[in-house]
């Protein structure tokens, strides 16, 4: 799942999923779309989510967000996140409360420092 509120892309992915590379491009094809090419503040929820070193790369490789916050629940999740941060150009920071996460990334929404549109219908205007 994909979507913009509060100038913050959230996408959710499915628990016991397993990326691959070719997915990894496609979940950042879906982010240029839905932000409009626009640079944005993602929050990824990826609790018990595994990810293959290729997709990790392909991660870290976007210029499509301005920083992520990655959403989980253990010591796994926080070691996948940990792994995904290692080539990113962008902050990236991991949380296990959605209003912490939410709270870092409004310093990169228009209302913060960075820019960014506020709700789904300006960033596919």
């Amino acid at each position: 799942m994909l979507s913009i509120s509060a100038g913050i892309i959230t996408s959710v992915w499915q628990p016991g999923t397993f990326v691959d590379v070719d997915d990894a491009r496609d979940a950042m094809l879906a982010v240029a779309q839905i932000s409009g090419g626009i640079p944005m503040p993602m929050l990824s929820e990826m609790t018990d989510v595994e990810i293959s070193a290729a997709a990790r790369y392909e991660f870290a490789q976007t210029t499509g967000v301005l920083a992520i916050a990655v959403l989980g629940s253990s010591t796994v999740d926080r070691v996948i996140a940990a792994a995904m941060s290692r080539h990113t150009r962008y902050p990236h920071e991991f949380f296990t409360s959605r209003d912490k996460a939410t709270a870092w990334l409004s310093n990169f929404t228009s209302s913060g420092q960075s820019g960014g549109y506020t709700d789904g219908i300006s960033a596919l205007a």
